[in-house]
């Protein structure tokens, strides 16, 4: 059985449950806030699409369509999947959202590519960063973000995650690490909830293409 599809499955037998959490709740909500401090309206960078890669339930989606995107949701898992196009159904720029499974429908170069909570559950980040790297566009941003394993607050997070979807955190240094090896620099870098190096919960990132 393949990463993926133990992830995938995991996803689908807790998609109902999802999001239910308060405290995983309140910390998404300072993680969204950094994100939007990334990712100016679509308008402002002259670019009009966003692949949102890992979607889950459509948090950042929902972000990315109020930003003037057209978006496309992509998730490994269909359960997740399903939920977001509930909870986005009536969205008003709804008629601006694709949502799939399908790896296929998201081949080519994206402008804008996020990542919400997907490197929570890849020990190696190396590979994510290979494909993120081969999707974006040559001028393209990548926003996304990672458990911070120096914090305290992560090592609580991966402890109750083993009861659901198994999760862990990744250093500064070997996310950096991992990025120059996949062609990528990053740029940007905010610890969030709360906003400090050592304790803050999440790290946000923004990268581009690193320059030859």
């Amino acid at each position: 059985m393949t990463q993926q599809t133990t992830i995938r499955q995991q996803f689908d037998q807790h998609a109902n449950a999802y999001g239910r959490n308060p405290l995983t709740h309140w910390i998404g909500g300072s993680e969204l806030a950094a994100i939007e401090r990334l990712i100016p309206p679509a308008a402002e960078l002259g670019i009009t699409r966003a692949l949102d890669f890992g979607c889950g339930t459509g948090r950042l989606t929902a972000v990315l369509l109020d930003l003037g995107y057209h978006v496309t949701g992509y998730d490994l898992s269909p359960e997740m999947v399903a939920k977001a196009a509930a909870q986005l159904g009536n969205h008003p720029h709804r008629p601006r959202l694709t949502l799939t499974t399908d790896s296929r429908a998201i081949q080519g170069k994206w402008p804008l590519i996020t990542a919400l909570g997907i490197l929570d559950y890849y020990a190696d980040p190396l590979p994510l960063w290979q494909e993120w790297q081969q999707l974006l566009a040559a001028d393209g941003r990548l926003v996304v973000t990672s458990p911070n394993a120096r914090s305290p607050l992560v090592w609580l997070y991966t402890l109750a995650s083993r009861f659901t979807c198994p999760a862990q955190g990744h250093t500064v240094e070997d996310l950096r690490k991992t990025a120059v090896a996949a062609n990528l620099a990053l740029t940007d870098i905010h610890p969030v909830f709360p906003h400090h190096a050592q304790l803050g919960h999440t790290l946000v990132m923004g990268l581009q293409h690193a320059a030859h």
